[in-house]
């Protein structure tokens, strides 16, 4: 199967709101399926008694904290391979997905190796002791040998959602959860040849579950998506994947390890009010995470999607899906807030009947809830900054909230109020947060971000005014720049901008960027992988010289004489660039893109295209075509 395949299901083409929620939906349900799995196995193990079950409340903070960074991990994993694609070099992609798998197998092994070594002292010092730490650790030994079939199907089905496929990870996450229901009883409680195995059993029929997840994803990975390379990479490959991939994973891991210690931080100043408030904010929290499912799906849902418009240089559609997610989860979090305002006593009479509890629930949902919106606002700009290797950002908004802003408000606001202005410090830390996040994603929902801001299409006479611009481009440099922006304009829905944070002159088809030229007359263009190894080969451009593995060449422009080559190259990525857009569009595919086919020949000839260049060009087509069908 070729590489293309898993690029099928590209999303820098098409609706962009009906792409958000084909991805989110799934997510959401993969979510529901993950609660699920939790609750399953703490019912089952509540039967068996009391000293079970705190048993396993002992291995929540290690399960969480190993879930939360391998979910960082995966997010990193997405990132980098959805940026990827969205760039069309499908030789990165491949390898990011396989030193992704390989770096989950090395961080197992360690973290497995680790686990065991450290389990009996590590559950000593949480407070487990006598027979409930023998309990604990006949769970726990178990888990740690069988945690690779967590951490793989995590890293990997994030390689599938960075190609916008989220419904193949539901359905592997909702075959875990029916397996892992179904194994529980027979083995926790014995049934026909099964022995009653206890503790032991749960974490049994819990590696069963996962084991069986791991074997399909890695199946999928190689047969369905074609996208691990069965063979030991060079060292220098390796780590630069990794790098590529921990660049969002370990902010994003530290960013989902914050929760469980912020959380832990403010149950102990809830303590202070009494058992009655602790089962308030329990109730209370665990209903947050069921009703903020959906705007954490959409921003689950965002990482691919950015990712692959970002790699794509397609600003305009990441600032439509923020925009867009950012009115929907406000809208969200405003009817989450009247819903419980309205049913929150009811709700809570149904974890509890004692009145008190149910009076500091409803105190909660009146005052909590108002911020979020607020908090459904700083997911989407995570994910955002996440989907654009810019991770720390996220890192630094989480920790705003959690240990900054949270924590301090809270503490002040029970010495001032009680519980209700303990509540109103949770609630106001969020919305803060919110308003800051607002603040720092604002350049991302315009069309031109700052980051990589377009100036306006200029006429026929102001084109020289923006080759001069380049800072310390001498004269010679800017007489080129004008005369290949006046023939790059004379090709169609083509423009020229500046782009300050390169000192470059920008291409743009449409919205897409086609390459730049900086002083100096380094002329940057982005190909398709194949494409643009051919034409290193046939010495047409040089691979670029700071991204030898990427998907941009570079061809120097030092003369008029060079102006020729250059201009058909440019002419060379317009016309696959339109090419592309018309197989994709349903009446263009139906003609098969002759338009683009016609301005591609005409932009060969131009080249004086060898045949290798030309054969490497029609099993593209064949590819795009396939992918369209």
């Amino acid at each position: 199967m070729p590489v293309a395949a898993a690029l099928r299901m590209t999303l820098v083409e098409g609706d962009i709101t009906r792409a958000l929620l084909k991805l989110a939906l799934p997510m959401g349900l993969g979510i529901v399926f993950i609660l699920a799995v939790n609750l399953v196995d703490t019912y089952f193990i509540g039967q068996l008694g009391t000293d079970e079950l705190a048993a396993i409340s002992f291995s929540f903070p290690i399960v969480s904290l190993v879930a939360s960074v391998t979910m960082g991990l995966g997010v990193g994993a997405t990132s980098a391979i959805a940026r990827a694609i969205g760039a069309g070099d499908e030789r990165l992609v491949r390898r990011l997905a396989t030193h992704a798998v390989i770096f989950a197998v090395c961080f197992v092994a360690l973290l497995s190796a680790l686990g065991l070594a450290t389990q009996r002292p590590l559950f000593r010092l949480l407070g487990a002791d006598g027979p409930l730490l023998e309990l604990l650790l006949e769970y726990m030994t178990i888990w740690f040998i069988g945690v690779v079939f967590l951490v793989v199907p995590m890293i990997g089905t994030g390689a599938m959602r960075a190609t916008g496929d989220t419904r193949t990870p539901m359905l592997i996450m909702m075959s875990a959860a029916i397996v892992n229901a179904a194994l529980d009883p027979v083995l926790i409680f014995g049934l026909g040849p099964a022995p009653a195995l206890g503790l032991r059993g749960a974490a049994i029929a819990t590696l069963i579950a996962r084991a069986i997840t791991m074997v399909v994803t890695l199946w999928l990975l190689i047969r369905r998506l074609n996208l691990l390379e069965l063979h030991w990479p060079r060292a220098r490959e390796l780590l630069r994947s990794w790098r590529a991939i921990l660049s969002v994973g370990v902010p994003a891991a530290l960013t989902n390890a914050l929760a469980p210690v912020a959380i832990a931080v403010m149950t102990a100043l809830i303590a202070a009010h009494g058992t009655a408030a602790v089962a308030a904010w329990g109730v209370g929290s665990r209903l947050e995470g069921m009703v903020l499912i959906a705007p954490m799906a959409l921003s689950a849902a965002l990482t691919p999607f950015i990712g692959q418009n970002w790699g794509a240089h397609r600003q305009d559609r990441v600032a439509g899906a923020v925009r867009r997610s950012r009115v929907f989860v406000l809208a969200w979090g405003a009817g989450a807030w009247v819903v419980l305002l309205l049913a929150g006593e009811s709700i809570a009479g149904v974890f509890t009947d004692d009145p008190e509890v149910i009076a500091d629930a409803a105190l909660f949902f009146l005052i909590v809830p108002v911020s979020y919106g607020a908090h459904a606002v700083v997911s989407v700009v995570s994910a955002t900054y996440n989907a654009i290797d810019k991770a720390v950002r996220s890192t630094m908004l989480s920790a705003t909230r959690s240990l900054l802003l949270a924590i301090p408000l809270a503490a002040v606001g029970s010495q001032l109020a009680g519980l209700t202005g303990l509540f109103v410090g949770v609630a106001l830390a969020t919305i803060i947060t919110g308003v800051l996040a607002n603040a720092m994603g604002r350049a991302l929902m315009s069309p031109t971000p700052a980051s990589t801001k377009l100036a306006a299409p200029q006429a026929d006479a102001d084109v020289p005014r923006a080759s001069s611009s380049m800072i310390g481009a001498t004269r010679p440099d800017c007489e080129l720049a004008d005369a290949l922006i006046t023939r790059v304009r004379a090709l169609p829905d083509m423009r020229v901008a500046f782009a300050p944070t390169k000192n470059a002159l920008e291409f743009f088809h449409g919205e897409r960027e086609l390459g730049h030229i900086h002083r100096r007359g380094k002329l940057d263009l982005i190909f398709p992988p194949t494409i643009g190894d051919q034409l290193v080969l046939d010495e047409r451009a040089e691979h670029h010289r700071h991204h030898h593995d990427t998907a941009w060449v570079t061809h120097h422009v030092l003369g008029a004489e060079d102006l020729d080559d250059a201009i058909g190259l440019i002419e060379l990525a317009h016309a696959l660039s339109r090419l592309s857009a018309q197989i994709r569009d349903e009446r263009g595919a139906a003609l098969a893109g002759r338009e683009g086919l016609e301005e591609l020949d005409h932009a060969l000839a131009d080249l004086h295209a060898s045949d290798a260049l030309r054969a490497e060009l029609r099993e593209l087509i064949v590819h795009w075509r396939a992918a369209a069908a």
